[in-house]
């Protein structure tokens, strides 16, 4: 239960920055002169965000006392010493991004950097990580759909389905962890998971 509701909790914090951004970006609260708006609408029908989650932001966003929110990609070393010590060597670390949505970006930082210590994980310098990963767009649909219509989605015609729309870090190299490590990094990743300006946590573990 407490897994279910932090689940909404992300998503609905997730689509109300949106909607923050897309009204923040035109100065404009309506759905149907502004087609970046629109678009976070149908993903929070995608995402199953009650439209009085949108409809609160939207009024947010048009108060001019309210902060806009920043895309953030950081980048940090997981873990490998498990790996290190049974080969008695420096290992690769398999690498993680994390996609950022805040309106302070000190406290972002702060966040991200105590859970990485915590976890025994290592900020990384920008441009050390993410060019193990290709940027690529990824749609999650919320029904089947035909390949013509998909190309239409990808193409932001107009095709009358929920769907939710996102830029990805795509591994290129998967790197082998010990299972030791592996359980490790992922209770790292469940950690910055919870953390309210995180939106999302990339890695490249095989």
């Amino acid at each position: 239960m407490a897994k279910t509701a932090l689940a909404y909790a992300k998503k609905a914090s997730y689509i109300g920055k949106k909607v923050v951004v897309a009204v923040k970006a035109s100065g404009d609260g309506d759905p149907n002169s502004n087609r970046a708006l629109a678009a976070v609408m149908r993903e929070a029908n995608a995402l199953d965000v009650p439209k009085d989650v949108v409809d609160r932001n939207i009024k947010k966003a048009l108060d001019p006392v309210t902060a806009d929110y920043k895309e953030l990609t950081y980048e940090a070393y997981a873990c490998c010493q498990a790996a290190a010590a049974a080969r008695r060597t420096t290992c690769s670390p398999p690498s993680r991004c994390y996609q950022v949505l805040s309106d302070n970006n000190n406290r972002a930082v702060s966040d991200i950097g105590t859970v990485l210590k915590k976890a025994g994980c290592k900020v990384a310098t920008p441009g050390s990580v993410t060019f193990n990963f290709a940027r690529k767009g990824r749609l999650c649909l919320s029904q089947p759909i035909e390949e013509e219509k998909l190309i239409d989605l990808a193409a932001l015609q107009d095709v009358d389905i929920d769907c939710s729309g996102s830029l990805i870090h795509l591994p290129l190299a998967p790197v082998e962890v010990s299972e030791e490590d592996e359980e490790a990094n992922y209770a790292c990743i469940d950690k910055l998971e919870e953390l309210d300006d995180v939106t999302n946590v990339e890695h490249n573990m095989a």
